[in-house]
């Protein structure tokens, strides 16, 4: 039962905003349900652009509950089970049907639809897991900083801009088939792993930054304008590849006696 049902209402404005959040899931969803037919109907260029439209909806509906202080536990599970459709299934089932095309003739059929299963049981899992743990850990400021594992949005995107890619430049045959599949299940270990991500959920943006980080961010923003495709998965091509880099650093910082000594 959602908090609003509980409670008396004072007005119209206390019955609406839990209506924005859940209209945002919806959004979020309904991007994930259009993504699933352009892939069946094999537009991927729209059916990734879907994609990208869920994971921007998914990203704001936390944040405006907890901007208006309409945070249910309604909300938290329609919010998961939007994700396994816009994040766990749009986004294999859109890497099937590009890999089909080219495995299929050559016996290779399993891989694409094995391969496409492994990443939503993946998504599936990490879900189910991220929600225990939030029900049950206390979130303190590391944990604030960091995700235990890719996170599934990420891991969408990822795929959806790679075949965003491969489509627009007619990147389409076997070899770019069997780097799709690769991605996707390293991807896959990656969000069931215990490897620790970066959140960005303690960056303040009211805090000063520096001179250089504003430019940057000014830079991916043009990028992203003027090749949209390109530059997203080169940007969460880097962030699938910094967990794993990061996470050799420490263990390298762990067994040096000279950071031990310095710390």
């Amino acid at each position: 039962m959602e908090a609003a049902d509980v409670m008396e209402p004072t007005g119209n404005r206390r019955k609406t905003i839990y209506l924005l959040p859940n209209l945002l899931t919806t959004g979020s969803l309904f991007a994930g349900f259009y993504s699933i037919i352009s892939s069946l109907n094999q537009d991927f260029v729209s059916a990734a652009i879907a994609i990208f439209i869920a994971l921007i909806l998914d990203g704001l509906d936390g944040r405006v509950a907890r901007l208006l202080n309409a945070q249910s536990a309604f909300g938290a599970q329609y919010d998961s089970l939007s994700d396994l459709l816009s994040f766990g299934i749009a986004p294999p089932l859109l890497a099937y049907n590009f890999n089909e095309l080219f495995l299929n003739p050559l016996g290779f059929s399993k891989l694409a639809w094995l391969s496409a299963f492994i990443f939503l049981a993946a998504v599936a899992l990490r879900l189910a897991r991220f929600n225990v743990q939030l029900d049950s850990v206390h979130e303190s400021r590391k944990a604030k900083r960091y995700f235990h594992g890719m996170p599934c949005p990420a891991g969408a995107a990822l795929m959806a801009s790679m075949i965003w890619v491969c489509s627009v430049h007619g990147y389409q045959n076997i070899t770019y088939s069997i780097a799709v599949v690769s991605v996707m299940l390293v991807a896959s270990f990656l969000m069931v792993s215990n490897i620790r991500f970066r959140s960005f959920k303690d960056i303040d943006p009211r805090i000063n930054i520096r001179f250089t980080y504003m430019v940057l961010l000014v830079l991916i923003l043009v990028g992203i304008w003027w090749r949209p495709a390109e530059m997203l998965f080169s940007v969460f091509a880097l962030y699938l590849i910094s967990g794993p880099i990061f996470a050799l650093v420490r263990i390298r910082r762990k067994h040096d006696p000279h950071a031990k000594t310095h710390a």
